[in-house]
């Protein structure tokens, strides 16, 4: 039988031992292999746009890397608002991601209460950069931009564009030109995601759309609408007589490069070791040749492995040149 003495040596033993029990439950929940369930991917916008492919084609990687299934779930309204707003309220473990881009850059300056911040986000990477083309209905019969700015001139109550939502790079696109150019009287018609912008442009709803190449260049090679100019750096091989926007003297998109992106984000608060991983499967994607072949194909460019600190100055970048196109294009935050 047990003394006194004993009882409370054995007393302490087992409170030491309860006590390494508990500090190591959380680390063992932690260190659980990830992923263990499905994932879903947010989409901001409605089906069938550009965010939506990139969506499809991250979603479609991860579950053939984790062998788990991975749902991908549009959200689409305000910009991609009701969509990051929403991932930035979920639990912070991996398993809710976003695919986000120029909206989370561009937000904070076209939004006064904004309901979420871009510091909700980490950065996983960015998955590509999208070159624009202004379309117009091929009724329309234009063929050059200055047939379009001569028209709009002189019909300026008539002409309209649509874009993928309020202060979507679409939108700023749209904005950006209409300025340069003049036309004080063109009339902006949101959508909620680019589908439905390039419908309306299809549907002769109204008379222009700045999209991302990715969605305009098979409308545009397919015959169903007129590609006036791109929005890039160069020409793309797959518009080879379509003009740059700064060939045609529109400078001011030369002033953000690139103009449109798409990346992966999750949840601020995400385990370190949880981000790495999905981190070390973006990066295998990106360097994947035939991803980048998919990518290029749709008029597009891959985007190489950036460290968390070049992700960090590419996002700042990003604010800071968006803050100054949206000042310049006189947009009002809302």
């Amino acid at each position: 039988m047990l003394n006194k003495n004993s009882l409370l040596h054995v007393k302490r033993m087992l409170g030491a031992m309860v006590g390494v029990a508990a500090a190591w439950a959380p680390l063992s929940a932690s260190q659980a292999a990830y992923p263990d369930k499905p994932i879903t991917v947010v989409v901001p916008f409605a089906p069938g746009g550009s965010t939506d492919q990139i969506g499809r084609i991250v979603a479609e990687h991860l579950q053939k890397r984790f062998k788990t299934p991975v749902v991908v779930e549009n959200k689409p309204g305000a910009n991609g608002t009701v969509g990051n707003a929403y991932v930035a309220r979920t639990k912070a473990d991996g398993y809710t991601l976003l695919i986000g881009g120029t909206d989370i850059a561009a937000s904070p300056y076209l939004y006064k209460n904004l309901p979420f911040d871009p510091k909700d986000f980490i950065p996983i990477g960015l998955v590509a950069e999208f070159p624009f083309v202004m379309l117009t209905n091929k009724s329309k019969g234009f063929t050059t931009v200055q047939q379009f700015v001569d028209y709009a001139k002189k019909n300026p109550d008539k002409v309209s564009f649509s874009s993928a939502g309020l202060g979507n790079s679409t939108h700023l696109a749209g904005e950006t030109f209409k300025k340069a150019a003049g036309l004080d009287g063109m009339v902006h018609v949101p959508y909620n995601g680019s589908a439905p912008a390039l419908a309306a442009v299809l549907g002769n709803q109204v008379d222009t759309v700045f999209d991302t190449a990715i969605t305009a260049v098979p409308l545009a090679t397919g015959g169903q609408a007129t590609a006036l100019a791109v929005i890039a750096q160069q020409r793309l091989a797959q518009l080879p007589d379509v003009p740059t926007m700064t060939e045609l003297n529109y400078n001011e998109y030369s002033k953000l490069v690139p103009w449109s992106w798409k990346g992966v984000f999750a949840p601020a608060g995400t385990p370190p070791e949880v981000v790495a991983t999905l981190r070390s499967s973006l990066a295998d994607l990106a360097s994947d040749p035939a991803f980048k072949q998919r990518i290029e194909n749709a008029a597009s460019l891959p985007v190489p492995p950036k460290t968390p600190e070049q992700l960090e100055q590419f996002l700042a970048d990003q604010r800071a040149g968006w803050k100054r196109v949206i000042e310049e294009a006189q947009v009002q935050p809302q």
